[in-house]
């Protein structure tokens, strides 16, 4: 069965002043051969391939690694290999899957509101365009993970927090397919996409010759040109970005430290103090504690 997560949010009752509604969020990782889409959907959000679906609200999908197809009545069946967004839009029967060879890895968001619908009306997002080449764009790999952190956690003010996030990935997801045209260099997409998948592994332990091997170059020339673009070792900007999430679930979440370290994938929470202590000077607890308000 596919690897699934998943967290469903009752409507506002208040209008939001960002004009945003987020409705849902989730992850999903479909190996190859496993069977497509995972039943742990709600009954309003599964579907069949067979019938396909059609949406009350948007959803918005980020296909991180993989390939597959996708299918509205406006576009007809396209085939997609990652990394790519797509919007699917109220009202317009769709349907999508992993290539069952390869599989992929999504990340999606369920959401409405006056700021979606104000930019459907503009034409800046429509039904007949609503795949985004994206490359390596660990930028908005980051909004999701906000998002999905902050839906799970519903924290005070959670809300805010990702309906800036949802504006941010529109902004990206409909910015960058043309900054992509401009940065084609070899170097550069190596790099953007060695980022991408450090931050994609901020959960795991990572080795810095296996990720020059995944990326096809040397391990001295990759170490020095990563260094020389984002001023940090490979390994480095891996703790420095584990480091800064740990943080952001101690600041912003209620989780506790435990649930801190089995989410970011520790032995233990005792391992996950030590390390954090290591670099901060001080234990998950007491740091919670002093950044907290008083």
């Amino acid at each position: 069965m596919p690897e699934f997560h998943a967290t469903y949010l009752p409507a506002s009752e208040t209008k939001s002043p960002w004009q945003v509604d987020t409705l849902g969020a989730g992850y999903s990782k479909t190996e190859p051969g496993e069977s497509y889409p995972p039943s742990n959907h709600p009954e309003d959000h599964l579907f069949e391939w067979e019938r396909g679906r059609v949406l009350d609200e948007y959803q918005i999908l980020f296909v991180s690694r993989g390939s597959g197809i996708l299918e509205t009545e406006e576009t007809g069946p396209v085939s997609l290999e990652a990394p790519f967004v797509f919007l699917l839009f109220p009202g317009v029967w769709h349907r999508y899957r992993p290539d069952p060879v390869r599989g992929w890895e999504e990340h999606w968001i369920a959401f409405d509101g006056s700021y979606i619908r104000s930019l459907h009306e503009q034409g800046i997002v429509n039904r007949q365009q609503p795949i985004f080449e994206v490359g390596h764009a660990d930028m908005i790999l980051t909004q999701f993970q906000i998002v999905h952190d902050e839906a799970k956690a519903e924290s005070l003010g959670f809300r805010r927090i990702v309906a800036s996030a949802i504006i941010q990935i529109l902004a990206l997801s409909t910015s960058l397919p043309s900054r992509q045209k401009e940065e084609q260099q070899a170097v550069r997409a190596s790099i953007r996409k060695a980022c991408f998948l450090i931050r994609e592994r901020t959960n795991e332990a990572i080795s810095a010759e296996e990720l020059a091997a995944e990326l096809n170059v040397g391990y001295t020339y990759f170490r020095r040109m990563f260094k020389r673009y984002t001023g940090l070792s490979p390994k480095l900007y891996h703790t420095q970005l584990r480091l800064e999430r740990a943080k952001r679930l101690l600041r912003e979440s209620d989780q506790t430290v435990g649930e801190i370290a089995s989410h970011l994938n520790f032995d233990s929470p005792f391992h996950f103090s030590n390390w954090f202590k290591k670099r901060t000077g001080a234990a998950p607890k007491n740091w919670r504690e002093s950044v907290s308000p008083t």
